[in-house]
């Protein structure tokens, strides 16, 4: 994707604009493929002036020298001219022709071969062009181009004004931006997802596979950040075909709120229709950015009162039947409804990170939108660091538990997608099994706890049900008990009082188990030697007074570490969601 020369704006016109002007017209002696340049004015160079070149200030002049002190410094000049980025050089003939017969010929070829290398346009004027001749002109060219840019944009923000103060929506606007540019307008908030899409019979209506090309595109380019707030015209690669966008980002008192992109057809388009688009952009990002914080504004409340109600879902606590009716019915959550409980961690989701908390929102609305399916409702909410998810299930699942899995890990598989593209790497889905009603979703969030707090401790991929971690529920009565839990400390105390430089014996004996008792194996996983490998097998051997090599001691150690992971995660959960005094 690459970036075009900025189309002429209030402060600036283009360079080839000027030479087509009766007093500049055939003056171009080099420099021709930059006569897009932008110039918005003329300051005098060479002897008696002001040092121009020198300022820091000249970006975007024409700087004007006469001849005899061009030709004299000419590539010391060019030079320095490029170094600030000049717009051109204008170098007027200071004497008349008819005085001086050579000032008809042209500049050395040194300095002309100069300029086209350096992409500096050099004029050469006739001795009746002067300064205040070129400057009068150049002015009165910008400011001509200013009032016109201002009436048109002037235009475009009272037809839009009008629109927004119908209070019609972001809907209404980028149709009335769409009629008036002719192109496709889309409106995407500062996560890169589509907010309002608006085409015309002349552009056509992108597909979804478009947006998403145009998005990646301009996520790649750093739209999606901080930035200018000119409006750019930039090219992308769409379906094979070059197009043209117009793309402006949404600011709001300097806080960014998304991209406001219009998509031109697939045809040339002509430069002045790029500029009137830009201007429109700028015009509209406005207006689009106090819609934007209006439904932002409303949306924040709406999820503050929906992260109630999940959270009084996912603790069940509610103060009668009636208020769980009420809340229920606004939310259209059917109380004889089946549901599964997700859970969406992530280690780049923190209290004190703002921004991070920020995607983990975005998360949880994506969430919500892509679990919404006709008879399967999907709320969310962002509960501490985690992003919890609560999933129908369909009816015609609920005779299939094993369907009901499937389909579940499925929706898992698409949450932990869309999280891991807004959250980075380390992103974990895990999730309880379905149950009936209200009280169904305080089950299945307690299994989804418990699930997610085990697979941080004993390592499972990263999507995990509470069914794939039933070894522990067989063992919730065991991990309850005080026998249980004495074995498990008996076991496990001698190998965790055993500290060493890499780790206590415990962590050992536990690398040596998940290897299946492969010695090597086990030595490259802790980066030991196979050596050192075999003394701290011995001394593990020697702390549990029987050889780790077995079977046998294998199983202990396995079952005590399980055994005492879980009665820490069921005490954690139980201080959790025990109902307040």
């Amino acid at each position: 994707m690459t970036s075009l020369p900025a189309p002429p704006t209030s402060a600036a016109i283009s360079l080839e604009a000027l030479l087509a002007e009766d007093l500049l017209r055939g003056t171009l002696v080099a420099g021709a493929d930059a006569t897009g340049r932008l110039v918005g004015w003329c300051l005098p160079g060479g002897p008696g002036t002001a040092c121009a070149v020198e300022a820091h200030d000249i970006r975007g002049a024409a700087v004007f020298y006469p001849r005899t002190h061009f030709e004299a410094h000419a590539t010391d000049l060019l030079a320095r001219l490029h170094a600030h980025d000049a717009a051109a050089v204008l170098v007027w003939a200071d004497a008349p022709a008819s005085v001086d017969g050579h000032r008809n010929l042209p500049l050395a070829r040194a300095a002309l071969d100069l300029a086209d290398d350096l992409g500096i346009p050099v004029l050469l004027l006739p001795h009746h062009a002067t300064f205040r001749e070129t400057s009068q002109l150049i002015a009165t060219k910008v400011l001509a181009q200013a009032t016109h840019v201002l009436e048109y944009g002037s235009r475009v923000h009272r037809a839009l004004g009008d629109v927004f103060a119908r209070g019609a929506g972001l809907a209404a606007l980028t149709e009335a931006m769409a009629r008036i540019s002719g192109a496709e307008v889309l409106v995407l908030n500062r996560s890169g997802d589509l907010l309002a899409q608006t085409g015309t019979d002349r552009a056509g209506e992108a597909t979804s596979s478009q947006v998403t090309a145009i998005v990646e595109q301009l996520t790649d380019r750093g739209f999606l950040e901080d930035g200018p707030t000119a409006a750019e015209v930039v090219t992308i690669e769409l379906d094979g075909v070059t197009r043209h966008l117009v793309v402006a980002r949404v600011l709001v008192a300097a806080t960014r709120y998304g991209l406001l992109v219009v998509v031109e057809p697939d045809q040339p388009v002509a430069g002045h229709e790029l500029a009137q688009h830009r201007v429109m952009a700028e015009q509209g990002v406005s207006l689009a950015g106090s819609e934007l914080l209006r439904q932002q504004s409303v949306r924040e409340a709406e999820e503050r009162a929906r992260n109630d109600f999940v959270h009084a879902l996912l603790h069940n606590r509610f103060t009668d039947q009636f208020e769980l009716a009420a809340r229920a019915e606004h939310y259209r959550f059917p109380l004889d409804g089946r549901f599964a409980v997700l859970i969406v961690s992530s280690p780049d989701v923190r209290p004190d990170d703002a921004m991070g908390r920020q995607r983990a929102v975005d998360v949880a609305r994506a969430a919500r939108r892509d679990g919404t399916t006709p008879g399967s409702l999907a709320l969310s909410a962002l509960i501490g660091s985690m992003i919890v998810v609560v999933k129908q299930v369909p009816a015609a699942r609920r005779d299939d538990p094993e369907q009901e899995t499937v389909a579940l890990r499925s929706f898992a598989d698409q949450v932990l997608k869309l999280a891991s593209r807004r959250l980075g790497d380390g992103v974990r889905v895990t999730f309880g099994r379905a149950a009936e009603g209200a009280s169904g979703v305080a089950q299945s969030y307690r299994e989804a706890r418990t699930a997610e707090a085990l697979a941080r401790r004993v390592g499972t991929s990263a999507v995990t049900t509470y069914q794939d971690l039933r070894v522990f529920a067989a063992l919730q009565d065991a991990a309850a008990s005080r026998a249980g839990i004495e074995f498990a400390r008996e076991i496990l105390a001698p190998l965790q009082d055993s500290d060493g430089q890499t780790g206590n014996l415990e962590a050992v004996a536990l690398a040596y188990i998940a290897e299946s008792g492969n010695l090597n194996a086990t030595a490259r996983r802790l980066h030991l030697h196979r050596n050192t490998m075999l003394y701290k097998l011995e001394r593990t051997s020697r702390a549990l007074h029987m050889d780790i090599r077995t079977s046998e001691a294998q199983f202990m150690v396995w079952l005590a570490h399980h055994l005492l992971a879980l009665r820490e995660v069921t005490a954690q959960l139980d201080d959790e969601l025990a109902p307040p005094h």
